[in-house]
């Protein structure tokens, strides 16, 4: 789209990395849409915007935000800002060498946006002669940095169900040590379709794992840490271990040698644990295939082969030679709470919120931690909402005889316009004792007759496994119910960590 009043044009566009096939996830904080705004009047340096801006990336996180801009004459420089006027510059000036090519700028938030929504807009300048701002906007949303804990199990599966029909297990199948990392979007290790590095020609041909090790160490600060789990001998081995993942680390690459075989592996590429609403994803699981490394020939499950020359891609070998279209291992990733209810099975019923001028409150209690804890989120589960309701608030109340008292914090988060699981973040975290009784608290302020979200509840007065020592949910709630189970409490999970003393 060209915009009235201009025979030149710059194009905007924003670009997110496809992290993986199962999940279109990126990371922190940018989402983009095209708007059309104010037609700027021409000038010596014309410029204009356009494209549909439909993608999400998010700032910080696991994928790096850049803007694609094409300039219709050479020279100068072109920068980003977050102004309609172009007074706030967000990105460093990018020298322009010729017209009608795009130019990648690098969105810069350190020291950056304050957390909320923002305006991109671009101008253009050759020898301190600038352009009008461009007319068109895309809409950056940036959210607070936060982190994760996430519980990672490996599981095996290397027998019959994952081989061709009339292939047997060889004699001494198993997997080698994993090796990968926690890491952003600025480094791929693998993929799928890619060259094997050495690190991950030796990794596949050996088991070995120093120079895919070495590779991963050389990468920081795009990778943050460096996993390495042995694995028990055996085709069908467990291990399971805890990852810390953050805004700007969110995504995780794993693989383990499938042994004996020339250069054949296992594992995940890239596969990113925070959602497009900035939200991280609670639980899930990957279905994992053989792939071939490209590196050394043969095709049977044998090792010293010779090696392949040239070097191929890696490619999938599901339904392939050996292999049937079974996984050959399963990775489960479960993100680590101090205390959840998420995974029980539902209840009848839901609490309706935003209809009258009601307050409804979900009891908790602290551990015995002597530092205390920091709260980073909550996260609950809502039905359909009804209707149009007002802008739901969340907060951490302190008790007072088993109501809620003082307010202790607030949390941000997306209104749960739709069914599903909706996380509300508590900037910089909120402070809470030891063994002790809080509320989070759901009320809409401007609340609309015949509108209202709903709560729902679970089944049971039972607690999801491995919650923080000595945390608990009450079973009961507080606020104005439309149905009889007002004993039961809502489905919430409440993440954070342990203070130091």
């Amino acid at each position: 789209m060209e915009p009235d009043g201009f025979g030149s044009r710059l194009i905007l566009c924003m670009t997110a990395a496809v992290l993986a096939a199962m999940w279109a996830i990126p990371a922190e904080g940018l989402e983009a849409a095209d708007a059309a705004g104010g037609i700027a009047p021409p000038s010596a340096l014309e410029v204009a915007t356009a494209g549909a801006l439909t993608d999400a990336t998010y700032v910080g996180s696991d994928t790096t935000p850049t803007v694609s801009v094409t300039v219709a004459e050479a020279g100068g420089t072109v920068t980003l800002y977050s102004d309609h006027m172009c007074s706030d510059p967000i990105s460093a000036p990018v020298g322009v060498i010729g017209a009608g090519s795009p130019y990648v700028v690098d969105v810069e938030v350190d020291p950056g946006l304050a957390v909320g929504l923002h305006t991109i807009h671009a101008r253009h300048t050759v020898s301190q002669q600038s352009s009008e701002c461009s007319s068109e906007r895309a809409m950056y949303r940036v959210i607070p940095p936060m982190t994760a804990t996430y519980r990672i199990t490996f599981t095996g599966a290397f027998t019959t169900d994952a081989l061709a029909p009339g292939v047997n297990v060889p004699r001494g199948a198993h997997f080698t040590t994993l090796i990968g990392a926690v890491h952003n979007s600025g480094v791929t290790f693998w993929e799928r379709g890619g060259m094997a590095s050495e690190g991950t020609e030796i990794m596949a041909e050996t088991g070995r794992t120093g120079v895919l090790r070495s590779e991963v160490v050389a990468s920081r600060p795009d990778a943050s840490e460096t996993i390495e789990r042995p694995l028990v001998s055996g085709g069908t081995p467990v291990a399971g271990f805890d990852i810390v993942v953050s805004g700007g680390h969110a995504s995780v690459t794993l693989a383990s040698m499938v042994a004996p075989s020339p250069d054949w592996f296992v594992g995940v590429s890239g596969l990113p644990l925070l959602g497009a609403d900035g939200a991280w994803i609670h639980h899930g699981s990957a279905e994992l295939f053989p792939y071939d490394a490209g590196t050394e020939d043969g095709g049977e499950f044998s090792l010293n082969n010779g090696a392949t020359v040239p070097h191929q891609a890696i490619t999938s070998l599901r339904n392939t030679g050996k292999f049937s279209g079974g996984p050959i291992a399963i990775l489960q990733f479960e993100r680590v709470a101090l205390a959840s209810n998420l995974a029980q099975a539902s209840g009848p019923g839901a609490l309706f919120l935003g209809h009258n001028p009601d307050v409804a409150a979900q009891g908790f209690r602290t551990g015995p931690n002597p530092g205390g804890y920091v709260l980073h989120s909550v996260t609950a589960s809502f039905g359909d909402k009804a209707g149009s309701p007002g802008d739901l608030r969340v907060r951490i109340y302190a008790d007072d005889a088993g109501s809620p008292g003082m307010p202790v914090g607030a949390l941000n988060g997306s209104n749960p316009d739709a069914a599903g699981l909706y996380t509300f973040t508590a900037e910089g975290g909120i402070p809470l004792g030891a063994d002790t009784d809080y509320h989070v608290v759901f009320d809409v302020a401007d609340y609309t007759p015949g509108s209202a979200y709903r709560l729902m509840f679970t089944g049971s007065d039972n607690e999801d496994s491995g919650a923080a020592p000595g945390w608990s949910i009450a079973d009961t709630l507080l606020g104005h119910v439309h149905h009889s189970n007002r004993d039961n409490s809502w489905k919430i999970s409440i993440q954070g960590e342990a203070a130091a003393p």
